[in-house]
């Protein structure tokens, strides 16, 4: 199998940064909702805590943090290599719809990847003290104060982005599902480890509405997190 992608079929570094960004993923997620159901049974006075019950929160907390710039510096690495790559043409690129709905949600994978772990960081910078990241570095962030204003506005960005993520990778997935079992095509199998069929994609649609829904599904969850604030 080949390196580098093709106009029919992804290559071996395309689709290990996938699967690594997959499991990385799929980790972060639940270890983040564990951290922050435990967290909130530490802050209810009605729960007795007991000392284990806050080495384990933090624990976790800490983990879900170091994950988080681990997924950072991979997707950073990601985007910078596809911008080298041709990018397969889609299998269904005649249904307009679908194919727009496809790149949108590429599209929102792609910045979501950068921007959820980039407001956890930024919140975790302006906090002081509590789980922190398991890295030689990462603490603090240059030009990011110790504010607690600064932190609880990029601690519910963190939050709203962390959806529109977990809303994207639902409809990545389950475009990916459909493709295999409902269209029969190779979309998903060109993507798994090993050589797959490589069909010829029809004539691709170009455009910058993808990137402009993204852009507007962004703007909407900026407007959210700074309402909610």
């Amino acid at each position: 199998m080949s390196r580098d992608n093709t106009s029919h079929s992804y290559g071996s570094v395309t689709k290990a940064f996938h699967w690594l960004t997959a499991v990385l993923v799929l980790t972060i997620i639940p270890v983040g909702l564990v951290a922050n159901g435990m967290a909130q049974d530490i802050r209810d006075p009605s729960i007795v805590s007991t000392t284990a019950d806050f080495t384990r929160t933090f624990y976790l907390f800490s983990l879900h943090k170091t994950l988080g710039v681990t997924i950072f510096f991979v997707a950073l690495a990601r985007i910078l290599w596809a911008m080298t790559q041709p990018r397969p043409g889609l299998l269904n690129a005649h249904n307009r719809g679908e194919a727009f709905v496809a790149r949108t949600v590429h599209w929102l994978l792609y910045g979501s990847l950068l921007l959820v772990p980039l407001t956890g960081w930024i919140d975790h910078a302006a906090t002081t003290g509590f789980a922190p990241i398991r890295w030689p570095f990462g603490q603090s962030l240059p030009f990011v104060p110790k504010d607690a204003e600064v932190a609880a506005t990029f601690a519910g960005l963190h939050k709203v982005f962390g959806r529109v993520l977990a809303i994207a990778l639902f409809l990545h997935v389950a475009g990916a599902v459909k493709h295999h079992f409902v269209d029969q095509d190779a979309t998903l199998a060109r993507m798994l480890p090993g050589t797959a069929p490589a069909p010829t994609p029809p004539k691709q649609a170009s455009g910058v509405l993808p990137l402009l829904g993204a852009l507007t599904v962004w703007a909407g969850a900026i407007a959210i997190a700074i309402l909610n604030a």
